[in-house]
């Protein structure tokens, strides 16, 4: 992968890691929010390994939304590492947002596929719904890989960086 040299090109890579990782925490509390402050069946939640009974069962415990909870505190932990990573300049700090960044934009292809296909095959029609998710949904993994692939120029910048050591940088990277 040919690394990039800017973010939205005019932006340097630190500075695009930065705003990628206050988003992340942004909209990570924005999600928690919301979560707990929508009515509490407005969202279907189910886990296609047990049957309805046992679906609604955990929707009535909150378990779904204590689970998408949790995630959303990890991220939050992980975009505040990739800022202090990005101020200290030390890539392994980086590299836990970096791998979890890939793993997520697998998932959320996946999340993307099910959702629209699930809505394509509805008995009822949803044709437009699914459509919706689909386009909005690729261009959102778009929008999420090419942040990715700003931090991850950054990571590599950073990791080449400190292996070339202290005393072989610039005067003025010290």
């Amino acid at each position: 992968m040919k690394r990039l040299q800017k973010c939205c090109c005019c932006a340097s890579t630190r500075t695009g890691s930065l705003i990628t990782a206050i988003l992340g925490i942004i909209l990570s509390i924005a999600t928690i929010i919301l979560i707990w402050t929508v009515k509490k069946h407005t969202v279907s939640f189910s886990t296609f390994i047990f049957d309805k009974e046992f679906d609604k069962k955990l929707s009535d415990l909150d378990i779904p939304r204590i689970i998408l909870t949790i995630n959303l505190c990890f991220t939050i932990l992980i975009c505040t590492l990739l800022i202090v990573a990005i101020n200290k300049r030390r890539s392994w700090l980086m590299l836990p947002w970096v791998v979890l960044g890939i793993v997520l934009a697998i998932g959320l292809l996946i999340s993307i596929l099910h959702t629209s296909i699930t809505y394509y095959l509805d008995e009822h029609d949803h044709v437009i719904e699914a459509t919706v998710i689909l386009v909005g949904g690729i261009l959102y993994l778009c929008l999420y890989l090419y942040l990715w692939a700003v931090v991850f120029s950054h990571y590599l910048d950073v990791r080449d960086e400190e292996e070339r050591g202290r005393y072989r940088k610039a005067p003025y990277r010290r």
